[in-house]
């Protein structure tokens, strides 16, 4: 059971990796269900940086992610 979640783990990152998509960024599931507005979307974006998880939170801010 302890090797689950390494598993996992190991899964979600070839994913991302290979297709180029983030899997359960939780801002961007906020923001799409009107949880939380583009401000705030764009704060969190800021509090990442350059990391390529606040340039995907950018980019979702700016409607540049297709879903």
């Amino acid at each position: 059971m302890n090797s689950l979640l390494p598993q996992a783990s190991n899964f979600v990152e070839t994913i991302q990796t290979r297709q180029g998509v983030v899997i359960s960024a939780s801002e961007e599931i906020a923001y799409l269900n009107g949880f939380i507005d583009r401000d705030k979307l764009m704060e969190s974006a800021k509090a990442y940086g350059k990391s390529p998880y606040g340039e995907h939170l950018q980019a979702v801010a700016d409607g540049n992610v297709r879903y």
